[in-house]
């Protein structure tokens, strides 16, 4: 138990020092002269990278060990985010966005395969609970320290980010105990995975983008239904983001009532009722009450995913590695088909999810009982 808190903390510097620098990027750029096409481009750098990168961190981790994914990754998010301030020019910013996309997505599969290497069965789901807790968490808090940092100048921030990862980088290498998967070379990618696997992957990469479909334009919904600002925003996924960690946090008391196939079943099924009712909230506060709604049923969809998809394989560093891609995917090509569809009409991108999540709901009842 004490080697996964220790890469739950991790998991949370992590995830801290990463979204630390969301709030700061944007600004950042701007100073460099940035387009709004250019800034976008320096957020996709970063899921592109490890779209591209993760499936191949994942192999390395099972053939080197877990600790040793964990330990590159958090080094190489630290140093790259020291460097960021290095050349005041938008290419630079793209490019080292990039390269610390590709280095610091090894850190993510090797902790989750981490985790599903050493609970034990019955403890896979709460503890994958634990890993989901702590990456919202650090979500959650990143932007706030981010916002403090800020006070300081703009260039604080990147500073502490990586002084953060540099912190995990040490906490790692020193308490986390390496394990391997111990398995001979085999061709990477999806197609190489059991069956059930790639079920569970294409869950996981439908999971982001319904998520990332909310993110990309709630504040705009927020902007033009209610006239409120980023303030309002801030607070809105500071809240839900919190309940979403404490459900996520309870995963092994939920677990023992809730079957994980079942639990991801409820989730979709919600998220397609809580997608209909969004555009037409008749306040602030009701909309704030529905997006809580859906954080707490991703709470419990995504661990489920999570555990069903470490058992009964050996080679989770590549596993984990293929859905991390998977979810960056989602994160790559979600923001874009959820501003098109604002641009249509604001209601249709939460038509479009709740199409989405009821479609995926129906694909797992119906192949969902193929899953071991």
């Amino acid at each position: 138990m004490a080697g996964i808190l220790t890469v739950v903390v991790v998991v949370f510097i992590v995830m801290m020092g990463f979204s630390l620098l969301f709030p700061i990027l944007p600004f950042w750029a701007l100073n460099l002269g940035a387009t709004p096409f250019q800034i976008g481009l320096i957020f996709a750098a970063y899921p592109v990278a490890q779209f591209v990168s993760a499936p191949l961190w994942g192999r390395f981790s099972d053939r080197f060990g877990y600790k040793w994914g964990i330990t590159i990754g958090t080094l190489g998010f630290a140093i790259t985010s020291f460097l960021i301030p290095l050349i005041p020019a938008v290419w630079y910013l793209i490019l080292i966005r990039f390269l610390g996309g590709l280095i610091s997505a090894a850190a993510l599969p090797s902790s989750s395969a981490y985790i599903g290497a050493v609970s034990p069965p019955d403890k896979v789901t709460r503890n994958f609970g634990f890993y989901g807790a702590a990456l919202g968490s650090g979500m959650v808090f990143g932007p706030f320290l981010g916002g403090l940092a800020a006070n300081f100048g703009l260039l604080v921030p990147f500073f502490v980010s990586g002084a953060i990862a540099l912190i995990a980088f040490t906490v790692a290498l020193f308490t986390v105990r390496n394990v391997k998967a111990h398995l001979p070379r085999r061709r990477i990618g999806i197609l190489s995975l059991p069956a059930d696997k790639r079920i569970l992957v294409f869950m996981g990469f439908v999971g982001m983008l319904i998520m990332v479909n909310f993110e990309a334009i709630l504040a705009l919904l927020i902007k033009d239904r209610f006239g409120l600002g980023a303030r309002e925003v801030g607070y809105l996924m500071g809240v839900a983001g919190l309940f979403g960690a404490a459900v996520q946090g309870n995963m092994g008391r939920i677990s023992r009532v809730i079957h994980e196939k079942t639990a991801i079943l409820i989730g979709l099924l919600v998220s397609t009722v809580i997608s209909v009712l969004v555009p037409f909230s008749p306040s602030f506060y009701a909309l704030g009450a529905l997006v809580v709604i859906l954080v707490i049923a991703s709470g419990i969809t995504q661990p489920s995913v999570l555990s069903l998809l470490s058992r009964g394989v050996k080679e989770r560093g590549l596993v984990m590695g293929t859905y991390q891609s998977a979810s960056s995917f989602g994160r790559i090509v979600g923001p874009p088909i959820a501003g098109y569809l604002y641009g249509l009409h604001y209601a249709a991108p939460f038509f479009w999810a709740a199409i989405l999540s009821l479609s995926t709901a129906a694909f797992w009842g119906l192949y969902g009982r193929h899953v071991e």
